[in-house]
């Protein structure tokens, strides 16, 4: 886990990782954070936010919870920086930690996604909503010639979730 180090000033069970410039990751190598297998990196400037990307082989939801526990989530998709849409998940969590400030952004925002080959991609925010938990619509890859990336948490009390969409900046 030399890819993962533990923040003091943070809420207990917080980790962050370092950046990429600090890792030395070899070609093949699976990069594991509290067990689960980490894809890459979601930096968001505005808000200050940069978290690891744990990739989780699940489509259910119950089984979603203990991994956003610690971090954000693949929910849908390929690989980070794939053509097509990446689903991403997070909690809506009232320190403002993992996808807590979500809520601030607005479209014309910027989404980096690193991945594990230390490629980043820009991406802009295109389209902000609320919608039912149960649209899985969300998740569709509208042109598979493109690169997407759908941030996916709640609000209004775990009623709703709120969706920000954002495409690569060419």
């Amino acid at each position: 886990m030399k890819y993962v180090r533990n923040q003091n000033n943070e809420s207990k069970n917080r980790e962050t990782v370092e950046t990429f410039s600090n890792i030395d990751i070899q070609e093949n190598e699976r990069v594991e954070m509290q067990g689960y297998e980490v894809i890459g990196i979601v930096n968001i400037p505005k808000i200050n936010l940069e978290y690891p990307i744990l990739n989780i082989e699940t489509s259910n939801p119950e089984e979603t919870k203990e991994p956003m526990k610690i971090s954000i989530v693949k929910y849908w998709g390929g690989n980070v920086n794939d053509y097509g849409n990446l689903s991403i998940a997070g909690h809506n969590n009232y320190d403002g930690t993992m996808f807590g400030k979500t809520k601030q952004l607005d479209i014309g925002d910027i989404v980096k996604l690193t991945d594990l080959n230390k490629n980043t991609i820009n991406y802009e925010i295109y389209d902000k909503f609320v919608t039912d938990p149960n649209d899985v619509s969300i998740l569709a890859t509208n042109d598979k010639n493109i690169r997407e990336v759908t941030l996916i948490t709640c609000t209004n009390g775990n009623k709703n979730r709120l969706i920000l969409k954002a495409r690569e900046i060419l």
